[in-house]
């Protein structure tokens, strides 16, 4: 696979990634994987442990075909005023391999949000998740 479009598809998250995030890979075979990033300046740092960048790379070019799904969840510095807590933003891809380029969508806001708060089993709403932004 080419791995400009990984690399390409890399820059895409981390720029989301103001200083911290949880980056959720859901493979094709059906295995999540799930790394903190953390932001250093202009540095970005996957886990804790040296070669976890190198791991994810290595899902990415494997666990995408026929599709598969990431979503990350992002920490803001700013606090939301109801909670005090910081606010979350949520971003959901699908990833799919085409040929030798790995093609990603980014999920709409509303999709995410459908997806965040609705159960999997019933199709019952869920509680509302506070200090979330769909994005």
């Amino acid at each position: 696979m080419n791995l400009a479009s990984v690399n390409q598809f890399l820059e895409e998250i981390e720029s989301h990634c103001p200083k911290n995030a949880i980056l959720t890979f859901l493979g094709s075979d059906g295995e999540s994987f799930v790394v903190d990033i953390q932001r250093e300046g202009s540095q970005v740092n996957y886990g804790y442990q040296w070669g976890i960048k190198e791991l994810l790379i290595s899902k990415l070019l494997s666990k995408t075909e026929p599709v598969a799904s990431l979503i990350l969840r992002s920490f803001l510095p700013e606090i939301d005023e109801l909670t005090h807590l910081p606010i979350k933003e949520l971003r959901g891809y699908v990833l799919k391999r085409q040929g030798s380029e790995l093609d990603y969508e980014k999920l709409s806001p509303e999709l995410m949000f459908a997806c965040q708060n609705t159960d999997a089993e019933t199709g019952n709403p869920l509680p509302l998740e506070t200090s979330v932004r769909y994005c």
